[in-house]
């Protein structure tokens, strides 16, 4: 795998914007955990996009052969590090071995997907708030909805084939895009927020 140290630099960078727009999401990932956690001990088998996403797929194993590389760079010994919940089989692949108690635990350099997914519970919030008008019956990538550039792969090191370059211009156009779609998502207001969030997904 061939990247650098400048491309990690900007790829964190974008990570670090992508977070803080989840993060107006408030409880919702830990809403979805905890319902997920009673539904399987409770035997209920719910569809595959109703269930937290980190307990039924395994990004770092499927995307091991670019991560482990990365995550070695700032930690040889990462993987065994890591304290994973012990949550036994879950549907699908999962759990995933770096979702802990807080979260997950790997501060930089996540898998893309996990980086950038709107699960449909998310793509739902979007919807009452009035940032979204598609479907939101199937998870899609915030790229799907927003005009970003195609780098993420670039700056990661995971692109196939035929490499280009990323000028900085890329990088400012990716971040002042999400920073401008997570302003609009502020100026919504944390009440209405909020609401559109019990909607979805009502209190325990």
């Amino acid at each position: 795998m061939e990247t650098n140290s400048r491309y990690l630099k900007d790829f964190h960078e974008i990570e670090r914007e992508l977070w803080r727009f989840f993060a107006l999401f408030g409880d919702l990932c830990g809403r979805c955990a905890r319902k997920t956690l009673r539904e399987s001990a409770c035997g209920q088998r719910q569809a595959r996009d109703q269930w937290c996403c980190c307990m039924i797929d395994n990004q770092v194993h499927d995307t091991w052969e670019t991560l482990n590389p990365l995550q070695c760079r700032r930690d040889r010994g990462w993987y065994e590090k890591l304290v994973p919940l012990a949550l036994g089989r879950m549907p699908g692949n999962g759990p995933c071995p770096a979702l802990g108690p807080a979260g997950c635990q790997l501060p930089r350099w996540r898998p893309i997907t996990c980086t950038t997914q709107l699960c449909t519970k998310m793509l739902d919030v979007l919807k009452r708030t009035g940032l979204f008008d598609g479907p939101a019956n199937l998870a899609l990538q915030i790229d799907d909805i927003l005009p970003l550039p195609a780098i993420l792969p670039l700056l990661y090191g995971s692109a196939k084939g035929a490499k280009r370059k990323v000028g900085d211009e890329e990088v400012q156009r990716y971040l002042q895009t999400v920073r401008h779609y997570r302003e609009r998502l502020a100026a919504v207001g944390e009440a209405a927020r909020q609401a559109a969030i019990d909607a979805v997904l009502p209190r325990d």
